[in-house]
């Protein structure tokens, strides 16, 4: 099997300026330019005037304010008419996933400009898109490049910061549950794409300073981010970050009224099944306070339904089929939501 990572990764001060350079240096002279919604306002005049510095043409320029796979299919079809060599990204994860798909159906290498980093999902194989509006994830190639300016990182709302948090913490429970798939199936696990995971979220927890207005501490948090999604292209599935925790959002997902953002629920969800797994919680438990990351729930308003939560537990096992986790063995459903009406902490991240 063929891996293939970013071969062009900054991280750093004011990078968005930088950005022709780096189009540049990857070879990309004519692209098609993908915006989130908002961000021409916020960052266009620095985003084309960086293209242009370096004579970077845009064929077309197209905010995203969908993710609608026909429209982007539809859309896909249409760029191949054009001489586009590349295809750039700046935004969310909407927009970002919307370009890792139209790049897989136009054969166009891509470069990303997270503008937040709620998640791993800006470097990993997969976009998350709706189908008749449902999400339904798509396997796709990771960007050829990855452009972080972490003082836009810095101004980005902190509840984007914390669904990052949270989505780095599952990868205690999610590694758990790839091991014991192992054990329990016989699933191949890949030592390497672990290990990736393991140190980019141990580089994270065990980094002194967690205030996340401090640019070192959001260039090693942005690449603790970045090697996440690469583990997965290493493993060949979601594995190496996404196992019982990541069940239970997707429940969640599409029994709330009011989902929250991915991370956040993630987050509580590895809490949730820290427990059951008994090895993880203490590390969980820890990394949940040490990284401010339980704080911010309990105080910011971003709590879960505690109804709609147990509910979404005893749903999960049923999300993806043969993908063992420690929800699929006998009575940890039922012991979880037991858990979860005992416990203090858990109650304080529900309503």
């Amino acid at each position: 099997m063929k891996i293939h990572v970013p071969s062009l990764l900054r991280t750093k001060p004011k990078a968005l300026d930088k950005l022709g350079k780096y189009s540049a240096q990857l070879g990309f002279k004519k692209i098609i330019l993908f915006l989130g919604e908002g961000i021409e306002n916020l960052l266009g005049e620095r985003i084309f005037q960086a293209l242009k510095d370096k004579n970077i043409e845009i064929l077309q320029t197209h905010t995203i304010a969908t993710s609608d796979v026909k429209l982007l299919f539809d859309l896909s079809l249409q760029i191949k008419d054009y001489s586009a060599n590349a295809i750039v990204a700046v935004g969310g994860g909407k927009v970002i996933d919307c370009a890792k798909y139209v790049s897989s159906i136009s054969k166009l290498p891509f470069l990303v400009v997270p503008t937040i980093t709620s998640n791993d999902g800006f470097c990993s194989p997969v976009a998350s898109l709706n189908v008749d509006d449902k999400k339904k994830s798509f396997k796709t190639d990771l960007p050829k490049g990855v452009v972080i300016d972490t003082e836009i990182i810095k101004n980005a709302p902190k509840q984007f910061f914390f669904s990052g948090v949270g989505d780095l913490l599952s990868k205690y429970t999610s590694i758990f549950d790839w091991k014991l798939a192992y054990h329990h199936t016989g699933e191949y696990v890949d030592d390497f794409a672990v290990a990736i995971s393991q140190n980019s979220l141990e580089a994270f927890v065990n980094y002194p300073n967690k205030d996340p207005q401090d640019l070192k501490l959001l260039t090693l948090f942005a690449n603790s981010l970045l090697m996440s999604g690469i583990a997965m292209e290493v493993a060949g599935s979601s594995r190496p970050a996404s196992g019982s925790e990541h069940l239970i959002s997707h429940s969640y997902d599409q029994i709330s009224e009011k989902p929250l953002l991915h991370g956040i629920q993630v987050g509580i969800a590895s809490y949730a099944s820290s427990f059951v797994q008994e090895k993880t919680h203490k590390l969980v438990k820890d990394s949940l306070v040490n990284t401010g990351l339980y704080d911010f729930i309990v105080n910011s308003g971003f709590r879960l339904n505690k109804h709609e939560f147990i509910e979404s537990i005893k749903k999960a096992p049923e999300i993806k089929k043969n993908f063992f986790t420690i929800l699929s063995m006998e009575n940890q459903t039922e012991k979880l939501i037991d858990f979860i009406n005992k416990d203090p902490m858990m109650n304080n991240m529900l309503n």
